[in-house]
């Protein structure tokens, strides 16, 4: 090999759809016109029946109508609508029990878990043989029944490796996620999380402070506080990260099959044979990530998997310090605000989320080493008068869902006939555009290539989400604006923030495996 192995992923810059509209626009407006019509036939054809039909079609028209890809009329007035009512009910504000303000009736709505989780909570798994296990389950209204389970990865390492090692590296998760895509894999999506936080050096001073109190040449003492006055630069600014990845399992009729099958095989319980189906498909997977390269592979269990999230919340604590995480306690108080949600008993930290939509990214070849500015090349806050320096606390996270490769294909195929038609339309009519549908169409042609029989290839929808969090309004600004640099360095032209539902977008961003809605190809 010699170049970089490259992709392009961009390309889908607008939506398949009649106009590039949303299917609810296209509902509301089917329904008008149905609306429309009964109005004229029942008013008889007369002159007053007519101008009221034209008035509710001009009107659902204009409240629903997307320009420039901002939202609609109609959905802005929603979407401040919903936030009035949940604010009204207290769902922005959750209470720790450890929270001075816990039980308050002022400060506290008493709720028993946030708002956001909805109907999750851990399987019932003790007395089955895998107790250890640590599976949540999932069942909000509106999507199918899942599982996740939570692995903690070492990833690629870094050092002196060039571009075929990389290359390598990418070729072999690329197989991984095929491997996982396959219909006989229960896995039907995963979650990738990549957090950065300042790094800990208490056990390093530690042991630098034991090794000092051995040494007995006097010589070697300016070469001490050399290194003294350099761990004290450094501290500050060192930063600390950590992957992981989360198994999403659906309650699919190949699951429910698969349970009920061996619940019969081994007289186990429902509960004892759905944790049997996850451990099976669990191992595979780990076995794959450890094939593909990314090192150590731990599965968490309860009180990890609770310290990683209370630490992803609230950075207070630490990602490894899990002796009294659980699920009941690991949850941190936090008010939600309209630009960012303020987590702590005092508000200490800011979080901001924003959503990375895969028409953000730029239709340019990228390497495996694409995301790496915004991985671990944001840079550092350098602090002033007021403000000790600090590394830019961020979490990254992608949610991927898996398309079978037949389902992939015929999608491919008509977006491609799409894209054709339409290109030979404009030309027939001699319309030119600024370049849009010869973008649609290359991508549309390149997913056909991709994905003919043989190649091995299936289809994935994919997202991505980034947390920011700031130690008060000022910090949480430079932050986000040192993430954006680094995003328009990784070919990500933009971030979309989740103004006034900071509180509820940054569970997207917790190992719980959400963030990506149900499509036609994933159901």
């Amino acid at each position: 090999m010699t170049g970089p192995r490259t992709s392009v992923l961009g390309g889908e810059i607008a939506r398949r759809s009649w106009l590039g509209l949303s299917r609810p626009v296209l509902l509301a407006w089917a329904a008008s016109i149905g609306a429309a019509l009964a109005i004229y036939l029942l008013g008889g054809g007369a002159t007053w029946a007519i101008i009221a039909a034209l008035a509710l079609l001009a009107g659902v028209f204009a409240a629903t109508m997307e320009w420039r890809d901002r939202p609609s009329f109609a959905a802005r007035r929603l979407h401040a609508l919903r936030t009035w009512s949940r604010r009204r009910r207290g769902e922005h504000v959750y209470r720790n029990s450890s929270d001075p303000a816990y039980g308050n009736p002022v400060l506290d709505p008493g709720w028993a878990y946030p708002p956001p989780l909805g109907h999750t909570a851990p399987l019932e798994v003790a007395g089955t043989g895998l107790d250890e296990m640590f599976i949540v389950r999932t069942a909000n209204p509106g999507e199918r029944v899942y599982f996740t389970v939570t692995l903690a990865v070492d990833g690629v390492a870094d050092g002196l490796r060039g571009d075929a090692a990389y290359a390598s590296a990418s070729s072999a998760f690329g197989v991984f996620l095929a491997q996982m895509a396959r219909t006989s894999s229960l896995i039907r999506g995963i979650q990738l999380l990549h957090r950065s936080v300042p790094h800990d050096m208490t056990p390093h001073i530690h042991w630098a402070h034991t090794r000092v109190a051995q040494l007995a040449d006097a010589r070697l003492a300016p070469a001490v506080e050399s290194y003294g006055a350099l761990i004290d630069v450094t501290a500050p600014l060192a930063e600390e990260h950590r992957s992981f990845v989360v198994l999403r399992i659906p309650q699919t009729e190949a699951f429910m099959a698969a349970t009920a099958r061996l619940a019969r095989s081994k007289n186990a319980t429902m509960h004892g044979a759905i944790a049997q189906v996850v451990r099976d498909e669990t191992e595979r997977a780990t076995r794959l990530l450890v094939m593909a390269g990314m090192g150590r592979v731990d599965v968490l269990g309860e009180r990890r998997a609770c310290a990683v999230i209370r630490a992803f919340v609230d950075p207070t604590y630490q990602l490894d310090r899990h002796r009294d995480a659980s699920w009941a306690t690991c949850w941190p108080s936090y008010i939600g605000g309209s630009d960012s949600v303020a987590v702590g008993p005092r508000g200490q930290w800011r979080t901001r989320v924003g959503t990375i939509a895969p028409r953000a990214i730029e239709p340019v070849p990228l390497g495996p080493l694409w995301l790496a500015p915004l991985l671990t090349g944001v840079e550092a806050d350098p602090g002033d008068e007021e403000t000790a320096p600090m590394p830019t606390i961020r979490t990254l996270c992608v949610r991927i869902d898996f398309v079978p490769a037949h389902r992939a294909r015929a999608a491919a195929r008509g977006d491609f006939t799409a894209d054709q038609a339409r290109r030979t339309k404009d030309y027939q009519r001699g319309k030119l555009d600024d370049g849009s549908t010869e973008v649609m169409a290359t991508a549309s042609d390149r997913r056909r290539q991709d994905l003919v029989p043989g190649s091995g290839h299936h289809g994935v929808i994919y997202t991505a989400a980034v947390a920011v969090t700031g130690r008060d309004p000022d910090d949480l600004d430079r932050a986000c604006l040192r993430v954006t640099e680094a995003a328009n360095e990784s070919a990500v032209a933009e971030i979309t923030w989740a103004d006034d539902d900071h509180d509820v977008a940054v569970f997207t961003t917790l190992p719980l495996g959400r963030g990506l809605a149900a499509t036609p190809h994933t159901r």
